[in-house]
């Protein structure tokens, strides 16, 4: 190649470079001029132009050797105009690329914050941070205290540890199949309610703590056995009952119900819940989307979750349906209204399900 350029954005940063290192010093003290110059490729001295080009998006260095260029000014400069235009969608497509990147890394920064979060709170629930900074020669003897005073808490909260260390592993690998579209998805057959309720007891003391009553259909359809890859399903899930607790109205019920659809299987999540505006129903599965009301109550979300919960669903073959005012239940609480709203998880594509 005899033509070469060098594409920087507004903050330095490289976007296009395929200039020769030896040629670097040309960009480093630039210096206009309307005569060619002189330099060195393969040990041998040929004359060559150098151009610069500068507008809102950056700069763009341009240097050839092609005798039509070196030998007509006019050209030289056409060429340059030429160059600059491609500046304005390379700095595009590079940003575009550095948001993709920087979304994925939120959405992993994300779902690994919320498992620590539970971890912290239960692992201090049980042993108050503030008692072992305060005693630090005596950690060992506190630690001892409470596993002989509260045996059977203990053991629940290991318990809860564990699940919430296999919840992250599951994360990452999970997290790492979405972002690769020719991923391999082991499907095999599980008890869907088992499944289910295996990440539910993760949740449940948060509900009861909010005095929210759940209920785990146990009809016929609850013992179905579908074609699944339970990791995947675990992050939908998790992200679903997570909303849930966050969302949920206290002192409610929580109902969860598996239904025998004609053409698909289904798990429906009827629960009161802050009041969806029949616009925000497609949005809310947005990435970065969040409503009002959702900001209000809180603050620090992103509006990750349920993008992660839709995104992980198509793993499965599945997706979520989701109708605000599923009945004529209403309730405010200060500014927020709540109201009765159903998040159904259909499964698409099963195979002999109902034998």
């Amino acid at each position: 190649m005899s033509t070469y350029y060098f594409a920087k954005n507004t903050k330095g940063d490289h976007i296009f470079n395929n200039f020769p290192v030896d040629f670097y010093y040309l960009t480093n003290n630039y210096k206009d001029s309307s005569h060619p110059i002189q330099v060195k490729i393969d040990n041998k001295l040929v004359e060559a132009r150098v151009g610069r080009k500068v507008n809102s998006y950056g700069e763009v260095y341009t240097l050839t050797t092609e005798s039509k260029y070196v030998n007509r000014l006019k050209l030289f400069r056409e060429l340059i105009d030429m160059s600059i235009l491609s500046l304005a969608p390379l700095v595009k497509f590079q940003k575009s690329i550095i948001d993709e990147q920087c979304s994925k890394t939120d959405e992993l920064i994300h779902n690994i914050t919320s498992l620590n979060t539970y971890s912290i709170q239960d692992l201090f629930s049980l042993i108050p941070q503030k008692t072992l900074s305060e005693n630090i020669n005596a950690q060992k003897e506190i630690v001892k205290e409470v596993l002989t005073s509260k045996p059977n808490v203990t053991v629940d909260t290991l318990l809860k540890l564990i699940k919430y260390n296999l919840a992250m592993k599951v994360e990452f690998s999970v997290f790492e199949r979405t972002q690769k579209p020719d991923a391999t998805i082991k499907k095999i057959s599980h008890s869907i309610r088992g499944l289910v309720l295996s990440i539910l007891q993760i949740f449940i003391d948060d509900f009861e703590k909010l005095k929210i009553e759940v209920s785990l259909d146990a009809g016929a359809a609850s013992e179905r056995r579908l074609e699944i890859d339970d990791d995947s399903l675990f992050v939908s899930l998790f992200y679903l009952l997570e909303n849930s607790v966050k969302y949920c109205c206290p002192n409610t019920k929580y109902k969860i119900i598996f239904k025998e659809e004609l053409n698909y299987f289904s798990i429906l999540f009827i629960m009161i819940s802050i009041r969806i505006q029949d616009n925000e129903v497609m949005k809310l599965t947005d990435y970065g989307y969040r409503s009002e009301t959702a900001k209000a109550i809180n603050a620090d979300g992103k509006g990750i979750g349920m993008y992660r919960i839709t995104k992980t669903l198509k793993l499965n073959n599945a997706e979520l349906e989701i109708t605000p005012r599923i009945n004529d239940y209403t309730r405010q609480n200060g500014n927020i209204i709540y109201e009765g709203n159903q998040f159904k998880i259909k499964f698409l594509i099963q195979q002999d399900w109902f034998k």
